[in-house]
């Protein structure tokens, strides 16, 4: 084929694959309309509700923890969604955000399309092979139930995914370019990942996993520290940007920038001194360790709270355990590259490392969806080194992209029927509300409902999975108790029926009962409705123990 016929077919393909990745996202956001409306326990509890609340300047003068441990989360990620509901209906932001979301398609690509840089003289096979391991990344069952959701780790995935696309992409001036070039290549690839940390703390294994790689491929060893203490550097900016602001906040006020997470460490009073972190999915010993993406595959329990199925990353897993193992077994053969090496290895270390800390700090499956979209790439990355014919290697790579897309099962989160606007809360009319206050018990997610009351009325949370009386004084009890004594006016209880419980267990402690015989019920799209009735003092001189 002539130098003329070679460009002419790619554009060809580049202009193919251009289409198909401008039409995937808008296809994504149509196809989320069907699955209906998020209406999950997070979005309820406080995604909703910190945007609210920090727009109107709530978290300090008026309320107390109503959306239990999340109320103190940093609220940036949640304000796009809760400002674009201001002005589109339920379907036009959910289609929004689904778009959002269908953009992974592209760092995707890149990345792969990067990837196979060895196979530039073959365009169309080139671009095909980079949108299949796209399409089969983005379609994981895990990220398929959360588009249109509120979650947003397939939305801080573009930060994760977009950074190893720069990485890889720029393989040759990051590995052998002038240290300069280098250097500002992998410090923006950091900002990137620091970005999605400071949005989102969980994505903290992908900024460990993405940094430490660098020590491990190619290079001498002073090239390799830098490439990492400027990766580092960028992850602190990002953080720095996103939620430096938050952290300087919750420092300033609670004497803890993680507040409450760590408390043990930093001993802030308005909590317990302890780390208040879910571990409760992180398998214990090295065998439950080392079985843990078999153990989910067969109980996906395990690592959350929804019904799925996908073995993306469990394969994934295997295929990195073999590696070495093939290696060895073949080695001394040459074979056509496929991959760039230095590259293919860095998205494999990178990702094992990213895996083993997000099994040490949370083994919460939905933490781990960037990892999962990348998982068809990781899979690549380590059958391209395989020591096999081209042919053979290309043949497995298929099976297992065909395995893991017909086995998939999505899970489902909470939906509920589209309504007009996101979030529609009908409250009942109270007599005094510019001298009233609300409390909260239970663990039910009933902060969202606060949007429907008028803005003057706080909420005190009482109790809940994050805060109780029995904690003491403990300066969030001080700050509700001394409220609650010196109130003159109207007291209210925002519960769900089921929690009806804490009116004995909870309310007398602070010297209020519950007068069942008034209750009316606060309606919403999203759950079903809660009661609302009104508190009475029991004995003002109780105080909580």
């Amino acid at each position: 084929m002539s130098p003329h016929s070679l460009d002419a077919d790619a554009r060809r393909w580049r202009l193919i694959s251009t289409l198909v990745l401008a039409l995937f996202p808008v296809l994504v956001g149509f196809w989320s309309l069907s699955l209906g409306q998020d209406g999950n326990w997070d979005l309820r509890n406080y995604h909703w509700y910190n945007a609210y609340a920090f727009l109107n300047g709530r978290e300090l003068t008026m309320d107390v923890a109503p959306g239990q441990v999340a109320s103190f989360y940093n609220p940036t990620l949640d304000l796009p969604v809760y400002l674009l509901a201001q002005v589109l209906p339920a379907r036009g932001v959910s289609f929004v955000l689904s778009f959002v979301q269908g953009l992974n398609i592209l760092p995707l690509f890149g990345l792969a399309f990067a990837l196979l840089a060895p196979l530039a003289a073959g365009a169309r096979l080139r671009t095909l092979a980079a949108l299949l391991l796209a399409v089969v990344g983005f379609c994981g069952a895990g990220q398929l139930g959360l588009l249109g959701a509120t979650f947003y780790d397939n939305v801080i995935s573009l930060f994760v995914l977009g950074a190893a696309w720069l990485v890889v992409a720029r393989a040759d001036t990051v590995w052998q370019g002038r240290p300069v070039a280098a250097y500002s290549v992998v410090g923006l690839a950091g900002l990137l990942v620091g970005s999605a940390v400071g949005l989102k703390q969980p994505t903290l294994p992908f900024a460990v996993g993405a940094c430490f790689a660098f020590l491990f491929i190619a290079g001498g060893l002073w090239r390799r520290l830098f490439l990492s203490f400027f990766f580092g550097i960028g992850v602190i900016a990002g953080m720095a940007l996103f939620s430096g602001h938050w952290m300087w906040h919750l420092w300033t006020y609670y004497q803890n920038p993680l507040f409450p997470y760590f408390n043990d460490v930093f001993r802030s009073p308005w909590g317990v001194p302890e780390a208040y972190r879910d571990d409760k999915f992180i398998p214990h010993g090295l065998v439950a360790s080392l079985l843990f993406p078999f153990t989910w595959v067969m109980d996906p329990k395990k690592v959350g709270e929804i019904i799925f199925r996908d073995l993306r990353v469990p394969l994934a897993y295997v295929v990195l355990l073999a590696t070495p193992i093939i290696m060895l077994a073949l080695r001394g053969r040459k074979v056509a590259a496929l991959v760039d090496r230095r590259a293919a290895l860095y998205v494999i270390v990178g990702s094992a490392i990213t895996y083993l800390v997000w099994l040490k700090l949370f083994a919460i499956y939905r933490y781990l969806i960037p990892l999962e979209m990348l998982a068809p790439i990781v899979m690549l990355a380590a059958v391209a080194l395989w020591p096999l014919p081209v042919k053979a290697r290309g043949g497995i790579m298929l099976a297992l992209l065909v395995l893991v897309s017909v086995t998939g099962k999505p899970g489902t989160w909470a939906r509920v029927p589209f309504a007009d606007r996101f979030v529609e809360v009908k409250a009942p009319a109270l007599p005094d509300p510019d001298h009233t206050i609300i409390l909260q018990t239970g663990y039910a997610p009933t902060s969202f409902l606060i949007t429907g009351f008028p803005k003057q009325i706080p909420f005190l949370r009482l109790h809940s999975y994050f805060i109780h009386p029995d904690h003491g004084d403990i300066k969030l009890n001080q700050v509700m108790r001394e409220r609650i004594a010196q109130h003159q006016g109207d007291f209210y209880w925002l519960v769900a029926h089921w929690e009806v419980w804490t009116a004995k267990d909870i309310l007398p402690r602070y010297g209020l009962a519950a007068d069942m015989d008034h209750c009316q019920l606060v309606t919403s799209n999203l759950d079903e409705p809660m009661m609302l009735c009104r508190v009475v003092r029991q004995d003002t001189s109780a105080q909580p123990s």
